[in-house]
């Protein structure tokens, strides 16, 4: 117990004995891109849709603006369900100027 307790101290006092203000060209580099919250939320979705099958690979294939006030995000996600892996397209339209989600639509791919 005592030796737990030591170790984390020793691991809290080198991280601050290391730690670094970031300049923001360094923060941008680390900031989460425009559409992770819409990728969470395409993950979380086909999770649901699949529930036993697992997401093995993401893909985000941009945005399409569909009015001024309208774009849909497009993301594919590779799933497995035993042997069989295929692919779902996952299409998030949204209110640009509020940032609110309108519709989300899972469509399975062909495959080729």
């Amino acid at each position: 117990m005592l030796r737990h307790i030591v170790m984390k101290a020793v691991f809290v006092l080198l991280s601050l004995a290391h730690s670094e203000v970031m300049t923001a060209d360094e923060a941008a580099l680390h900031a989460e891109p425009a559409y992770a919250k819409w990728g969470k939320l395409a993950i979380e979705e086909t999770s649901k849709m699949y529930r036993n099958a697992s997401i093995i690979d993401y893909k985000y294939e941009g945005r399409t603006k569909l009015s001024e006030e309208q774009a849909q995000e497009n993301f594919v996600l590779w799933l497995r369900k035993d042997s069989r892996e295929f692919g779902v397209r996952v299409s998030i339209t949204i209110q640009i100027s509020s940032d609110q989600l309108l519709h989300l639509q899972i469509k399975e791919l062909n495959p080729n």
